[in-house]
């Protein structure tokens, strides 16, 4: 997870798409109250795009930490969390990625 937050931060689009595996599936839960893609996101290309545009936010910074058993990333912005990004990998791959924007699921992270 370190890796990705490092490509991440440096802006580093292809290094991010090549952390994705082909098949890649991202599920976003934005709840209703955040906007949120209405389908599960599917391929590097579209996944790496989407993920970009969320991370790359101005004020956004990165930690690592274990997000329901799972390797994960805490997004945070205005000194709260925004995000908390799961993922499964497989052959060193990100192969499905579980990105919650859901205020009201952000809780427990934000200290609330």
């Amino acid at each position: 997870m370190h890796a990705l937050v490092t490509v991440i931060v440096a802006g580093d689009s292809h290094g991010l798409e090549r952390m994705l595996h082909p098949g890649v599936a991202l599920t976003v839960d934005g709840g209703g109250r955040v906007p949120a893609p209405a389908t599960v996101l599917e391929g590097a290309t579209r996944v790496g795009a989407y993920l970009a545009e969320v991370l790359w936010a101005p004020g956004t910074t990165l930690r690592v930490d274990a997000v329901n058993g799972m390797p994960g990333v805490v997004v945070c912005r205005d000194a709260g969390v925004a995000g908390i990004l799961g993922v499964r990998v497989r052959d060193r791959r990100i192969l499905e990625a579980w990105l919650v924007l859901n205020p009201d699921k952000l809780a427990r992270w934000s200290g609330g």
